[in-house]
């Protein structure tokens, strides 16, 4: 499996703007409770509350070894899809058309691929 981990510096910038978020619940709460909206105030705890949870995540993402991953990535060696089953055979998901200069990519697995290529080499799945 592969995984996708934010960076540290903006992980460290997340974290800080999730700080200033957390102040503006604060800030928040005590305005609308000087105007009378009682009821109100309860947005901002929900607002203190999500930015504390996403300041927690993205200072541990900056300053530890092992960070979070945004996206893991495996290939159906590792996992299998889920909708396999039901729609098995089906692998009729369109190549990018060969008639731009641009390099063509396999929808299964992401590989380059050469514009005669019928099947993929590195998946071997049949490319339409």
């Amino acid at each position: 499996m592969k995984s996708i981990k934010p960076g540290r510096g903006p992980s460290m910038m997340g974290g800080i703007s999730a700080l200033f978020a957390a102040l503006f619940g604060v800030f928040w709460i005590i305005v609308v409770l000087q105007s009378g909206g009682g009821f109100f105030a309860f947005f901002g705890v929900i607002f203190i509350a999500m930015a504390l949870v996403q300041a927690w995540y993205n200072f541990h993402n900056a300053s530890q070894k092992d960070r979070f991953s945004s996206f893991d990535i495996v290939d159906s060696r590792e996992e299998m899809d889920p909708l396999d089953p039901r729609y098995a055979g089906q692998d009729d998901i369109p190549v990018r058309s060969s008639d731009s200069d641009a390099p063509r990519f396999c929808p299964y697995c992401g590989a380059e691929l050469q514009s005669d290529y019928l099947y993929c080499p590195e998946c071997g799945k049949k490319l339409r």
